[in-house]
């Protein structure tokens, strides 16, 4: 019983928290939640000029969100969040205007594996509708699977849907795929939170699920197939029509979609260009240790 209930407190802090930091949808209150309103529109625009046929013209609404931003929060944003700003508009415009995409980033990495890594893209224009084999998908997830995971539990499971009524199924329940190529496979990626115990891993499904989700998107990427992941941020509404069209099990918390496909590359996916280093790496030391 204690085990219950510290489960339900501590959630409920978790909520409580979450309700006083969050930003509201397009409705931003501070710097940060700018910044980030900003990014996602940013990337509304990459991510629509990746796909195989955007509408021409289009971001109406996003460049005007992105110039209100701009105009009042400018002097405040970093020079790399400018510069994006600036090239999504360019982007935008060239493309409504002259029809011309952009193309894709160079990879400035040098070594191999460096070079293997900067180069995974999210991509949303697959060229056909070849499909791995049985053989390549096991091979796949036996690569993911060497992604760590508390006291190695390993609650992981990987469902693959290669039937064109399913994947449009499940995609009826997921937010994010609208003008995406049709998918050839379709991942769906969940944990078992049977295997976590007590408050103290109630997030734990999280972590373990998204090292994992990499894992297998670099897996993908390492024998030689494009794919994209797709978040299921859903309500529990939304996630009981999932189990239930899916048959997944009441103890299954999905992380994520994964389409996986041949690349189309005439067309170039999405810059989502990444912020500075200085802006992610912090050298850090204890106040008690200075």
């Amino acid at each position: 019983m204690f085990q219950k209930l510290s489960i339900i407190f501590e959630s409920i802090a978790d909520g409580q928290r979450r309700a006083r930091h969050f930003g509201s949808f397009r409705n931003p209150k501070n710097l940060i939640q700018d910044q980030a309103e900003l990014q996602k529109d940013i990337h509304l625009i990459e991510r629509a000029l990746a796909l195989p046929e955007p509408r021409r013209p289009f971001g109406v609404k996003p460049a005007a969100r992105i110039s209100a931003i701009l105009e009042r929060r400018g002097h405040q944003l970093p020079a790399a969040l400018l510069a994006q700003a600036d090239k999504a508009l360019a982007d935008l415009r060239a493309w409504n205007d002259r029809g011309v995409r952009p193309t894709e980033t160079e990879v400035k990495f040098q070594g191999s594996l460096e070079t293997f890594l900067a180069s995974r893209r999210s991509v949303r224009a697959f060229s056909s509708m070849l499909q791995p084999s049985i053989e390549q998908l096991e091979e796949i997830v036996a690569l993911a699977s060497q992604a760590p995971s508390v006291s190695n539990t390993q609650s992981w499971k990987v469902r693959a849907y290669q039937q064109p009524a399913d994947i449009e199924a499940l995609l009826g329940l997921q937010d994010g795929n609208v003008g995406n190529s049709p998918i050839p496979t379709l991942l769906l990626v969940s944990v078992d939170i049977r295997s976590f115990t007590g408050g103290n891993e109630r997030n734990q499904m999280w972590i373990d699920g998204g090292i994992f989700l990499q894992q297998l998107l670099l897996a993908i990427h390492a024998k030689g197939w494009g794919s994209c992941p797709m978040n299921f941020s859903a309500t529990n509404n939304q996630a009981a029509k999932l189990r239930s069209l899916a048959g997944l099990a009441d103890y299954e918390e999905v992380i994520a979609f994964v389409s996986v496909g041949e690349t189309d590359k005439s067309i170039a996916p999405a810059a989502s260009i990444r912020k500075p280093v200085g802006d992610l790496l912090v050298f850090a030391s204890l106040p008690t240790s200075r």
